[in-house]
């Protein structure tokens, strides 16, 4: 009896597992991610291969979602999924030109969308999947926000116990800065004499602040822009902290994060947003499941 269980709980796994790719027409944004392993907390984890964005979804992706929904008559989910552009006005930041472009000009179509909320997202997902499913009628199609598990299986690439996705390491042999992170200097980071503590020195919080106020060094890059992990993948540390499946979640930091910050198992510095928020974005996760 117990083997003919186990016989059924395996032919029902077979059948809803993630296959491998087809020759379907997915976006050109999605590359592959095989199927293996992420050894996490001293238990080795199997993960089904699936499809992921290259890129976080950039401002350009969400518009011709935002047209697909007026062209619809969808008011109602265009109301939940429009961009709030007021997020860029943090308390003395002075992002007022942020809010003015960075959502509609062309020069911003590449970067990675911000300011819209988790349902908002969700959507996204759902409209893709729809858009999919209706191309391939033969498939099932599932579009959706990445496990956190998922996530990080992703971002470490087939390597083990990296705390980046290119390594253990926030720069390359040649000294460029592999992520969009916020930096400190050598010189801006001492030991206090009394408590034996590393500290950031307070004048180097002041120069940051003059930074963040006259927009240098502060913002989203390009969703393709610096390098990508051996899965092909872009920013998965850094540029824009990216939700994941798990509520109110997300992964990888941002750009005003340290470099502590945006390794890949760091603490979620955003846990309990449950708004929209200039500094977090995110990238669908597509699966092609057999037919039962």
């Amino acid at each position: 009896m117990k083997q003919l269980f186990l016989l059924c709980c395996l032919v029902l796994f077979s059948v809803s597992a993630t296959v491998p790719p087809k020759k379907i027409k997915l976006p050109k944004a999605y590359v592959y991610i095989p199927s293996g392993q992420l050894e996490q907390d001293g238990k080795q984890l199997a993960i089904q291969g699936f499809f992921m964005q290259a890129t976080e979804v950039t401002n350009l992706h969400y518009r011709e979602f935002l047209a697909a929904l007026e062209r619809q008559g969808r008011t109602a989910d265009l109301e939940k999924a429009r961009v709030r552009p007021e997020g860029w006005n943090l308390p003395g930041a002075h992002m007022e030109p942020f809010a003015e472009h960075y959502h509609q000009h062309p020069a911003f179509e590449n970067y990675p969308v911000v300011n819209i909320t988790r349902e908002a997202a969700l959507l996204y997902c759902a409209w893709l999947e729809e858009t999919l499913q209706a191309r391939h009628p033969d498939e099932v199609i599932k579009v959706r926000l990445p496990s956190e598990t998922e996530w990080m299986y992703a971002a470490r690439a087939g390597h083990k116990d990296v705390s980046y996705p290119h390594g253990n390491y926030l720069r390359n042999s040649k000294g460029q800065f592999l992520y969009n992170f916020r930096r400190f200097g050598d010189e801006s980071i001492h030991r206090n004499p009394e408590t034996g503590e590393i500290e950031v020195k307070k004048d180097a919080l002041k120069k940051m602040a003059a930074n963040l106020n006259a927009g240098t060094n502060f913002g989203p890059a390009p969703a393709k822009s610096f390098f990508p992990n051996d899965f092909d993948l872009y920013h998965m540390s850094g540029n824009v902290a990216e939700m994941v499946a798990e509520i109110d979640h997300t992964k990888g930091g941002c750009f005003n994060s340290t470099g502590y910050d945006i390794r890949i198992d760091a603490p979620d510095e955003f846990a309990g947003v449950t708004g929209a928020s200039p500094f977090i974005g995110f990238r669908p996760l597509i699966t092609l499941l057999e037919k039962k």
